[in-house]
C-alpha cells in the first residue's frame, strides 16, 4: 500500500528512509500506543503521524494486523469530516496519517458543549452509516477537540467493520460496539457520572444510552474494587 501522492514534495522513498532512521535511533517519537510507537514527521511544510508496529514474533504480527485493520477503516471513512486523512500503509507496517493540531477531550476547552456533542453524535452516526463501529470512545485520548469546537475521532485499532451478507458473529460484535459508541458519547456529555446520566439525561438523549451487560458488570466490579480500597485505607 504506497503512500498517497498528495503530500507536497515528499516522496515515498524519503518518508520510508526517515521512518527507518527514526525507529533505529528511537527519535521523533510523539507518543506510545498498544500497537507500537507513534512518530511525528515535520519537514517540507508537512506534519504527519506515523504509527509503526514494534516487537517481534506473534506480538508484532498482531500489532501489524491491527494497523492494517485501522488502515482499512480510514480508507472507508475518507469522505467523513472529523476523521484524520490517511496517506497509506507503507510496506504493510507503517500507517501514515494526517497530524491534527487538537487536544484530547480530557484537557480540552470547548466553546459550546451542546454544539460540540451534537457534532460528535452526528459523527458517530456517520461512522455507523459507513459500517464502522469504533468501540473504544470511552478512552478520552481517542477523541480530539480541534479549534475548541470540532470533534475528531482517532485510533481505530479495535474498530469493527460490519461485513455484508450472513456473518452472525461479526454482526453481533458490531452491534455491541455501536452501543459502546453511543454510551461513551452520553458518558462524556454528562461528565461520565452514572447519577448525572440517569438523573439529568434528556428524553432526546436517552435513546442513545443503553448500557450493555458487559458495561454493567464492569461498573459493578469497579464499584466493588473502590469499596475494597476504601476499607484498606
Amino acid at each position: 500500500m504506497p503512500v498517497r501522492k498528495d503530500m507536497n514534495d515528499l516522496t515515498e522513498g524519503e518518508l520510508l528512509q526517515w521512518i527507518r532512521s527514526s525507529v533505529k535511533n528511537r527519535s521523533n517519537i510523539f507518543s506510545y500506543g498498544y500497537q507500537g510507537n507513534i512518530y511525528i514527521y515535520e519537514n517540507k511544510g508537512q506534519r504527519l503521524i506515523i504509527k509503526a508496529s514494534m516487537g517481534w514474533g506473534a506480538g508484532n504480527l498482531i500489532r501489524r494486523a491491527m494497523l492494517y485493520n485501522e488502515y482499512r477503516v480510514y480508507s472507508r471513512l475518507s469522505a467523513i469530516h472529523g476523521i484524520p486523512r490517511c496517506f497509506g500503509f507503507l510496506k504493510r507496517r507503517y500507517l501514515v496519517l494526517q497530524f491534527l493540531d487538537g487536544v484530547s477531550i480530557r484537557n480540552a476547552r470547548i466553546r459550546d458543549r451542546e454544539l460540540f456533542f451534537e457534532r460528535l453524535l452526528n459523527l458517530i452516526k456517520a461512522l455507523h452509516k459507513a459500517g464502522v463501529a469504533h468501540g473504544d470512545l470511552k478512552k478520552k485520548d481517542n477523541l480530539l477537540v480541534v479549534e475548541e469546537q470540532d470533534p475528531y475521532v482517532i485510533d481505530f485499532g479495535v474498530a469493527i467493520v460490519r461485513k455484508p451478507g450472513f456473518a452472525p458473529l461479526n454482526h453481533f460484535l458490531y452491534n455491541i460496539a455501536t452501543k459502546f459508541d453511543f454510551n461513551a458519547w452520553a458518558k462524556l456529555k454528562y461528565n461520565k457520572k452514572y447519577d448525572n446520566i440517569f438523573e439529568n439525561i434528556t428524553d432526546e438523549d436517552r435513546q442513545y444510552y443503553n448500557r450493555t451487560g458487559i458495561e454493567k458488570i464492569t461498573h459493578r466490579i469497579k464499584r466493588i474494587y473502590r469499596r475494597f480500597r476504601r476499607t484498606l485505607s
